[in-house]
């Protein structure tokens, strides 16, 4: 089965039901549970979801049959990502209420959240028919297909989204995702594009190795690409400017958007390659720097653009001293 990861595709798709359940009109119930409710879907619309399950989970011990209770427990399961207490939730709602389509739904979404695809499908297909071409239950099938590793069905459900309303963030954000799992940078340029705009700007300052606009990762495994060859080379010097070490990383990931191109025109082409990739022209560029990571450790070097890297190499483990300092020479080769 192909990893992927499962919160990715679950973005604007639960807000959805939130948005249904949430803002629910309270049942007719004892004075002492409805002074719970209040108080617990407040803490559910400031998405305080932690502190709202326990008070939930009371009201349900003597009240086990409130439906509005039942799906914002759910709710509030689904958002802490405890999707097994989620399901069983859900199971206890469609027990009263056989077939809703809003639930089955969100108990797909946990069986595809928790890796269990093939329950996905099989709950979404008791859905009727009529529901088939709804924007969630078609990305909701897809990411089902993606971790079945059903790769081209993915695609056909998610562009029919997009067919419907091609400014679908959720449908275009999981066809980027899609483009990674299948090696396809010339997917993933265009959806990112689309995403991101043709000058784009980090949104976040913490960034893991995936690399991440807001939730748009945009880093992706240079070795999956055709148009480009990329190596790096590390030189640590001391204060004194005397070469210490020189380190290769084959680690390395890069950005497949139009910005590469602006750039790369910054800098003059040194060289012409062939090989059996076939031909490409040759750019170096070379920064001098501080240690960003860790003054005396070093495990990963970027080049970074309107804040954010569209180089990374990592995976090294280099010890520094105080005032050493490293050059990196980044040798990109495009293909022409």
């Amino acid at each position: 089965m192909t990893k992927i990861q499962t919160s990715s595709f679950l973005i604007l798709g639960f807000s959805v039901i939130i948005l249904s359940l949430i803002f629910g009109s309270v049942h007719a119930v004892d004075e002492a549970n409805e002074k719970l409710i209040e108080s617990a879907f407040s803490l559910l619309k400031e998405e305080k979801f932690e502190q709202a399950i326990p008070i939930l989970e009371k009201i349900l011990k003597s009240d086990p049959n409130n439906l509005l209770v039942l799906k914002n427990l759910a709710v509030a399961y689904t958002d802490t990502e405890m999707y097994d207490k989620a399901i069983i939730q859900f199971d206890k709602i469609l027990e009263l209420k056989p077939n809703s389509p809003e639930i089955l739904y969100g108990k797909a979404v946990s069986f595809n959240s928790l890796g269990q695809p093939e329950k996905a499908l099989l709950t979404l297909d008791k859905l009727d028919k009529k529901y088939s071409n709804d924007n969630n239950i078609l990305i909701t099938t897809a990411n089902a297909n993606v971790l079945l590793g059903e790769f081209e069905n993915a695609q056909k459900n998610y562009k029919k989204v997009l067919d419907k309303n091609p400014n679908s963030k959720s449908a275009n954000l999981n066809m980027l995702l899609l483009s990674h799992h299948m090696k396809d940078h010339d997917v993933a340029k265009q959806y990112l594009v689309k995403l991101l705009g043709p000058d784009p700007k980090r949104l976040s300052s913490t960034c893991a190795a995936s690399g991440c606009m807001g939730k748009i990762p945009f880093l992706f495994p240079i070795e999956d690409s055709s148009a480009y060859q990329i190596t790096v080379q590390i030189q640590v010097r001391n204060a004194s400017d005397e070469l210490i070490a020189i380190i290769e990383s084959d680690r390395i990931k890069y950005t497949p958007h139009p910005i590469m191109d602006k750039i790369l025109s910054n800098y003059d082409v040194v060289n012409t390659i062939q090989n059996e990739q076939g031909i490409f022209e040759e750019t170096r560029i070379v920064e001098k720097s501080e240690p960003k990571i860790n003054p005396y450790f070093m495990d990963r070097v970027e080049l970074f653009y309107n804040d954010y890297n569209v180089l990374f190499a990592y995976n090294m483990a280099i010890p520094l001293e105080s005032e050493d300092y490293i050059i990196t020479e980044w040798i990109i080769q495009k293909k022409i």
